[in-house]
């Protein structure tokens, strides 16, 4: 009776969700993969490439926001992409300040977000046109490395940004647009945004073809309204899920029940610094040794 022995659908499953991850507990970041935590059946993970290149996380205040952002930011980090952070609260990632150049930049107000967006959009607009006149494999475009952008209070930020757009001259690209465009274009060029809401509202600017651009959402102390307007495609209600860090993870039509990955803030920078891809892009960006900052090469020194 060999087939007894066969594996089954139910090999790695545990049944149980864990009440703390942390980085140790998931899969070491891929070319394009991101860890978001473990379930009851083992590590959660999506593809940029393949899965969903956007990530929307809606949570209260309070509830884990930033340390969601720290733990996906620093995977992407430690596999050589570049990150840019956009928070008008000014002080979610203190960790991050210090990380140029694969840090690409860090917006703390409406008007230097608003001019980050506007350029992240020009980006996009010249990695585009370097696919189209590439003739070799989409793959091996020469494109740049994979831009992840970490916006922190998106709802409370677009209403301010519209305003900005409509004060301001922006040379037939404002910071709505750009935003738009990255959500609809920004996978085939690797640049993909990481948005953070209290509530992502049609009111805020999350319209509804905005969040259907947001193929992984992570929802945390959701009300049934929240869940009906974010993650209705992943079936009735479900009350969100009780402790620290617990958040329900609806991907494509299916939702699961994920403790997400804590990331110390005291821990995030020295995990980057150490990492050798993450190095290698500080040296690749900074031109020569002379132009690395000093944390940088204090950390490709040791």
């Amino acid at each position: 009776m060999d087939w007894i022995n066969r594996p089954t659908p139910y090999s790695g499953a545990t049944g149980i969700v864990p009440d703390f991850v942390t980085i140790d507990d998931i899969p070491a970041a891929t070319d394009s993969t991101v860890a978001l935590g473990v379930g009851s059946s083992g590590p959660f993970s999506f593809d940029l490439d393949k899965d969903s290149p956007h990530v929307l996380v809606n949570a209260p205040t309070g509830l884990g926001k930033s340390a969601v952002a720290r733990a996906i930011a620093v995977q992407r980090l430690s596999v050589g992409d570049m990150v840019i952070v956009l928070d008008r609260k000014m002080h979610s990632h203190r960790w991050a300040r210090d990380l140029f150049p694969v840090v690409a930049h860090y917006a703390d107000d409406v008007s230097s977000i608003g001019a980050a967006l506007v350029n992240i959009g020009w980006e996009l607009s010249r990695r585009n046109q370097v696919m189209r006149d590439w003739r070799g494999d989409p793959a091996d475009a020469p494109i740049g490395p994979r831009i992840v952008v970490i916006f922190e209070e998106t709802n409370a930020t677009l209403s301010r940004l519209k305003v900005l757009d409509k004060s301001a001259a922006q040379q037939g690209q404002g910071a709505l647009d750009a935003f738009s465009d990255v959500l609809f274009m920004g996978r085939a060029v690797k640049i993909h945004m990481v948005a953070f809401a209290q509530l992502a509202s049609y009111r805020s600017g999350m319209t509804a073809d905005v969040i259907e651009n947001f193929g992984v959402k992570v929802m945390v102390g959701y009300s049934e309204k929240a869940w009906k307007w974010l993650a209705r495609e992943c079936g009735r209600y479900r009350p969100a899920p009780v402790g620290a860090g617990r958040g329900m993870v609806c991907h494509g039509n299916q939702a699961s029940e994920v403790q997400l990955c804590w990331m110390p803030e005291e821990s995030a920078a020295e995990f980057v610094l150490s990492s050798p891809a993450a190095q290698a892009q500080a040296r690749k960006l900074s031109g020569t040794r002379r132009n690395l900052p000093t944390i940088w090469r204090r950390a490709i020194g040791r």
